[in-house]
């Protein structure tokens, strides 16, 4: 047995206390194999991958969102896409993890790292509901991790035609001189990720209009709606909201917006790598809004002044 059979195996114990929702009514989180999944009323709402998964042994990964559901039931992101098989769901990574100025992997393309699911808990109410984690961060020839991830992703839904994620990510350096970093390109991708199946009648819009994408980062504001036929009912306009708050990302890069094959990502902190001291945390947050009618501009501003304000 191998130190991640190991790892994985002791996660089990700590997950193993997590109701089953056997009644199937209301919020109740299910552990199923290597992910927990909210269910509300039976219906699907995320999954989150608490045990490596890989394929053929390439692209290791834990610690992100799949499947994204829409209200319906249906599947709204991509694990393991043929042209891209490192990108995985709803994710927050960087290609950069420096120690002491050593490179020691690249956690983007889920080389030389793993993430190490310590602990985690849920919490359901009637229409909100919790999973927070604890992730170490492992590099490849280590014995001791060298970043602590605090994960909060809450769920709420006020009305039948959406519902939110909101995602709280703490990341604290267990090391002296720790730095991530995006792509080291003109792009500078990296931070939070979504990775979803984009349909041929793809668009995004942001408090300004439509937003066209661009090879390198676009200015769009702190959310961008991404509209289009989701649905296995084309007749109804479904989509995904994705929020972030520029004031509070150090360096923050822009949009970068793909109408196919890729994510779509608020970049930060681009080529030059951030220090994450190990003085103090540092923070980010992101919200997603999966919804079945298409909300108006106004509508999403409104959410929007909310989340910046919490």
């Amino acid at each position: 047995m191998d130190k991640l059979e190991i790892l994985n195996l002791i996660l089990v114990s700590f997950i193993s206390c997590i109701p089953t929702g056997a009644n199937g009514q209301g919020l109740n989180f299910q552990m199923r194999h290597d992910h927990i999944t909210l269910y509300e009323d039976q219906n699907p709402r995320f999954s989150y991958q608490v045990k490596t998964k890989a394929v053929a042994g390439q692209y290791p990964r834990a610690n992100y969102v799949h499947p994204l559901y829409s209200l319906s039931g249906e599947v709204l992101t991509e694990d393991f896409p043929s042209d891209h098989l490192h990108q995985r769901g709803i994710f927050w990574s960087w290609h950069q993890l420096y120690v002491d100025n050593e490179r020691l992997g690249d956690p983007w393309e889920c080389e030389g790292i793993t993430w190490i699911v310590d602990t985690t808990m849920t919490e359901t109410h009637n229409k909100s509901a919790v999973l927070q984690s604890v992730v170490n961060w492992l590099p490849e020839g280590w014995q001791t991790p060298v970043l602590r991830e605090d994960v909060l992703i809450s769920y709420s839904k006020t009305d039948p035609d959406h519902y939110e994620l909101d995602f709280e990510i703490t990341l604290t350096a267990l090391v002296e001189g720790l730095q991530i970093g995006g792509s080291e390109d003109e792009k500078g991708y990296g931070g939070f990720s979504a990775r979803l199946k984009i349909p041929d009648d793809i668009q995004f819009f942001s408090h300004e209009g439509e937003v066209t994408p661009q090879k390198t980062p676009v200015e769009a504001g702190g959310w961008v709606n991404v509209k289009g036929s989701f649905h296995a009912d084309q007749n109804e306009p479904t989509g995904v909201v994705i929020m972030c708050d520029p004031d509070a990302l150090k360096s923050f890069r822009g949009w970068i917006l793909r109408r196919s094959n890729s994510m779509q990502n608020p970049a930060f902190p681009g080529r030059k790598p951030l220090a994450i001291p190990k003085s103090g945390p540092s923070h980010f947050r992101n919200k997603l809004i999966v919804y079945r009618k298409s909300p108006d501009r106004r509508w999403i501003e409104k959410r929007y002044k909310k989340f910046i304000n919490q």
